[in-house]
């Protein structure tokens, strides 16, 4: 079998979210003993990027410029085309099309977003579900959202749940304190890090924390990491006018290698998201091994089962009064981590990368 995967995520120069789920898929899919060919292709926008035409040092794989009309002889005897992430090009040779929804976010919720931002996603959405013999999603919820909003048969679309990586894992103390001291963070915290786009509700993430504050202990502060985006500012001015200056800190940017002695050392991890299509920082931080409080909607509680306190994050009542009881209970900390710790060992990017290899198999026989 012939498949060609556009990995243009890949080329970016922080490997997070969509680009690790193109890196890790590659480089399982390199570990599979099976002779399959692969061509991995990437939009020219990869040209800027210090990662450009990145593949695994393995003969089955090769990289391509997706610059039509110079891709269509490369196109040309594929089996199976897929795309990382919800965008295809105009051709795909003929192969079969497995298209990757791993949200649609712009649907789902579609006052998030510029109209610009809207109309163009939701475009896309409609040309991968139109276009595709097979689509990919990460969980239940959004293959339901994909059959509810883009009237997708049912049966053309298959779940695939993500993992965390091996890195996530409960850390030793000495790398635990080393990044506490780099970040500046003396007291015991609570690790919001889902980044300040709208639908990670950072802003209720405050208000919660604001309204939990005479109940929580003294030496409890809220640590927020995140380097920008739409509600950055509005939950910094949140903060002041709460009168949270002391018991607020702003991360800005972590790195990727610094988060798992973050999630390890937190005394709760908080994700009150509004909409995930899988919540993979809630499944990272279980596998660290801190207890995690997030929502009861969407698909969280797939990912999470019955490893994390979960509640409406709307409520902001009951978001607070989870986080007090967590912060004050350390009988059902220890509880929640050791169930986080068995329930994110249930996933691995061995089974993610089978699976995907199995839709691969059957979109091909479906030519």
């Amino acid at each position: 079998m012939k498949v060609g995967i556009d990995v243009t995520p890949a080329a970016q120069a922080r490997i997070v979210g969509i680009s690790r789920f193109a890196v890790n898929l590659v480089e399982q899919l390199a570990r599979d003993p099976v002779q399959d060919r692969y061509e991995l292709f990437y939009r020219p926008r990869a040209l800027r990027q210090p990662r450009r035409f990145w593949h695994p040092p393995d003969p089955r794989f090769g990289s391509h410029l997706l610059c039509f009309p110079l891709t269509l002889a490369s196109m040309r005897g594929l089996d199976v085309y897929s795309s990382t992430y919800q965008w295809l090009p105009r051709y795909c040779g003929g192969a079969a099309i497995v298209g990757m929804l791993h949200d649609i976010v712009y649907l789902s919720l579609p006052e998030l977003g510029s109209r610009r931002t809207r109309e163009r996603a939701q475009a896309r959405y409609r040309d991968v579900a139109a276009r595709s013999t097979l689509i990919v999603t990460l969980s239940e919820f959004s293959k339901r959202e994909i059959v509810r909003l883009l009237g997708v048969q049912p049966e053309r679309v298959r779940v695939v749940p993500l993992a965390a990586e091996p890195s996530y894992a409960p850390q030793d103390d000495s790398r635990i304190s080393d990044v506490r001291r780099r970040f500046g963070l003396e007291r015991r915290y609570i690790l919001f890090a889902g980044g300040f786009g709208r639908r990670k509700n950072a802003t209720g993430a405050i208000r919660a924390f604001a309204a939990a504050l005479p109940r929580l202990p003294d030496d409890v502060v809220l640590a927020l990491s995140g380097g920008g985006g739409p509600l950055a500012g509005e939950t910094q001015e949140l903060a002041h006018r709460a009168g949270l200056a002391g018991r607020v800190k702003l991360l800005g940017y972590v790195p990727d290698d610094d988060y798992p002695a973050l999630m390890s050392g937190c005394l709760v991890f908080f994700l009150p998201t509004l909409l995930e299509g899988f919540g993979l920082p809630a499944l990272e931080a279980m596998a660290c091994g801190a207890p995690v409080l997030s929502s009861s909607t969407t698909s969280v509680p797939e990912v999470c089962g019955d490893a994390a306190l979960l509640v409406d994050p709307v409520d902001e009542s009951a978001l607070a009064t989870g986080l007090a009881e967590l912060c004050r209970d350390a009988a059902l900390r220890e509880s929640l981590r050791h169930r986080g710790i068995e329930r994110a060992a249930q996933f691995s990017w061995r089974r993610v990368a089978g699976q995907i290899h199995d839709v691969f198999r059957e979109a091909a026989k479906r030519r």
